[in-house]
């Protein structure tokens, strides 16, 4: 079975990407939206629906869900080494065994949704305290090349954004309309 996970050169791409554009206001308020965009994404599907796979080949909706909690903590271990350590290593992660690894179908969607809001609450709220220049702070990501603070939070909020996209395709196979 295939992912929901993009090729490593759309990874490195998206690793590297940055938008001048905006401020730490707005990155931070993009990156506080996520839990919101996620649940709103998962809401009024059933267990059966969470647990189906109407693309073929393709993760189920749970799958997805429990990819992006243990992606969190991957996001917020890598900007708070990059806060406190000069240029951390950060190793890229191949999601492919995981679903079977950590039992994804056997977790609970309110539970990832609860860990993916905190996480992000956490570390927002420790962005929030640093002073302008350390979002400059670089990392070495092992496939991705040396990063910045700004491209680590960028990348999590579009890596969670990008899944969201999924979770619709999936909502529209199974007719399941919005909630």
């Amino acid at each position: 079975m295939t992912t929901d996970v993009t090729g490593p050169q759309n990874l490195i791409a998206a690793i590297q990407q940055d938008d001048p554009s905006l401020g730490p206001n707005q990155l931070l308020a993009d990156y506080e939206e996520g839990p919101d965009l996620l649940r709103a994404a998962v809401a009024g599907l059933t267990r059966g629906q969470l647990l189906a796979r109407p693309v073929a080949g393709r993760w189920s909706t749970l799958e997805v869900v429990c990819h992006l909690g243990d992606t969190e903590q991957f996001f917020a271990d890598r900007i708070k080494r990059t806060l406190a350590t000069s240029r951390p290593l950060l190793l890229g992660v191949d999601p492919v065994n995981y679903p079977v690894a950590v039992r994804y179908h056997d977790r609970d969607l309110e539970d990832e949704l609860t860990l993916v809001a905190l996480t992000r609450r956490q570390v927002a709220r420790v962005l929030r305290l640093v002073p302008a220049g350390a979002w400059q702070r670089t990392a070495v990501h092992s496939e991705g090349g040396l990063v910045t603070l700004r491209q680590l939070v960028l990348h999590a909020t579009r890596h969670l954004t990008h899944h969201a996209r999924f979770i619709e395709e999936k909502r529209h196979a199974l007719n399941a309309a919005p909630a």
